[in-house]
């Protein structure tokens, strides 16, 4: 018995020991180790899940606001968000579940009408993913928006 488990694990631990180690990056690569875009915000907003997590994987805080605009989102306003209330506005569910991962904490002021947001964009299903991964520590009660707000986004920004 113990020797048929070992041929059907053996397969697996060496194919994770080759991925891993074919997957050591060279820290001196240049072009290739840059973030495809400019900002976390722009990654976030433009980009995949992948062009974001290059940012918080080389130091960027998932939980500290970034200046942003949009002239959808913020009728080109310039405001502080979250890179999570980016990720919810966005409706980029990998990128919410990668800073979720990465820390994001929904106990903070900056994060914690993530669910709201999700909520007021229709994104049910993100709000729920939100709710269950997120682990919110109290239940917040969402904000009405105002009835003249331009963009969704700045009922839920400061």
């Amino acid at each position: 018995m113990e020797r048929i488990a070992w041929m059907l694990g053996a397969p697996a631990i060496i194919g994770a020991l080759w991925i891993a180690a074919t997957e050591v990056r060279d820290p001196t690569a240049t072009s290739s180790s840059l973030p495809a875009f400019e900002s976390i915000a722009d990654a976030i907003r433009h980009g995949e899940v992948e062009d974001a997590y290059a940012f918080v994987s080389t130091g960027a805080d998932p939980n500290a606001p970034i200046p942003f605009s949009d002239a959808e989102l913020t009728s080109g306003r310039q405001v502080t968000i979250s890179p999570l209330m980016l990720a919810v506005s966005s409706n980029k569910e990998n990128t919410v579940m990668m800073l979720l991962s990465f820390g994001a904490q929904m106990d903070l002021p900056q994060n914690e009408l993530a669910v709201c947001l999700a909520r007021r964009l229709g994104y049910d299903d993100l709000a729920v993913m939100i709710v269950r991964d997120g682990k919110p520590a109290r239940e917040v009660t969402c904000p009405e928006p105002p009835p003249d707000a331009p963009a969704p986004l700045l009922a839920f920004v400061k």
